[in-house]
């Protein structure tokens, strides 16, 4: 982990890469301070969460954007508008971090998450949008507003946290994911229109298997059988260094986050309570042969294909 934390800015935030350049954002930011442990890693965790707050959009609180509204740091884009997924990443870190309480985000979730939902579902949407399925910006922008299955994913996870897995956000969410699954679509042909802001399809393994970690069991049998479809698309790609992770709805540009996927591979990958489709296994033979994933001194959790 100290490989991770030496990558820390002094913003707090955690870089990633894109375009020839370093920005720092709310979804790196926040997804590696969930890798960080909060009494081992205090420090890096506060100066993380600061960095997070940063990007609170100051036109509607509790929801976050990708970078600080007011920022001055680097960024691809700005006035960025907030949207479900840094915003559902960000409240997980803060209430991970105990910077914030469950009754401000269960606020923040109604307020801000909610109207983002799928009243009806548009005749265009692909075959597995379910309602209540939200659309990714917090704003209308039309057909530059779709769904994607990965951010709904974190959304159902932060519905998970904080006990609200029977709202309509988190069951239209969980039943776009179970639809995706029992429809036979190919994860890897399909990637793009399951998850147009990523860039790697394993990504949306990631999120889904966050949300199942933060189930209490009762959407088990959902995401099981979610888990399962998405096991094919994983292997060593899934914790390179130099992966892919997210773009725009174009697909272009691409982020990388070496050090998001530094993060990943130092932490203890969460026992799911209720499936068995996607298991880690310790394998440190295969870093030997693996030099993209070699990383002398650290305990990795390797991608196992198939059932444990």
């Amino acid at each position: 982990m100290r490989a991770v934390l030496s990558r820390q800015t002094a913003t707090g935030a955690f870089p990633s890469e894109v375009a020839g350049m370093e920005d720092e954002t709310c979804f790196v930011t926040a997804s590696v301070a969930l890798c960080l442990d909060p009494v081992a890693h205090r420090p890096a965790l506060d100066r993380a969460l600061d960095f997070i707050e940063s990007c609170e959009d100051p036109r509607l609180p509790g929801a976050f954007a990708f970078y600080p509204p007011r920022g001055r740091g680097p960024m691809l884009v700005r006035g960025l508008p907030p949207d479900a997924d840094d915003t559902a990443l960000a409240w997980l870190a803060l209430l991970h971090g105990e910077r914030r309480g469950t009754d401000p985000a269960r606020a923040a979730f109604d307020a801000g998450i909610a109207p983002a939902a799928c009243l009806m579902v548009p005749g265009a949407a692909p075959p597995w949008v379910r309602r209540g399925a939200v659309r990714t910006w917090l704003i209308e922008r039309g057909r530059d507003n779709p769904v994607d299955l990965a951010v709904n994913a974190n959304v159902l996870a932060l519905a998970c946290r904080l006990g609200l897995a029977a709202h309509p956000v988190a069951q239209g969410a969980a039943a776009s994911l179970a639809a995706a699954a029992a429809g036979g679509f190919d994860p890897a042909r399909f990637a793009r229109r399951l998850a147009p802001f990523y860039a790697d399809v394993t990504e949306l393994w990631f999120a889904v298997r966050r949300a199942a970690a933060l189930d209490d069991g009762t959407l088990g049998p959902v995401l099981e059988p979610v888990l399962a479809w998405l096991a094919p698309v994983l292997g060593s790609r899934a914790l390179a260094l130099d992966k892919p992770l997210y773009c725009n709805d174009h697909g272009r540009p691409v982020w990388r986050a070496p050090v998001l996927q530094r993060a990943r591979r130092t932490t203890p990958a969460p026992r799911l309570p209720h499936s068995d489709a996607c298991a880690f296994k310790q394998t440190p033979a295969f870093f030997k042969q693996t030099p993209a994933l070699s990383n002398k001194g650290d305990q990795h959790d390797v991608l196992f294909l198939g059932r444990a």
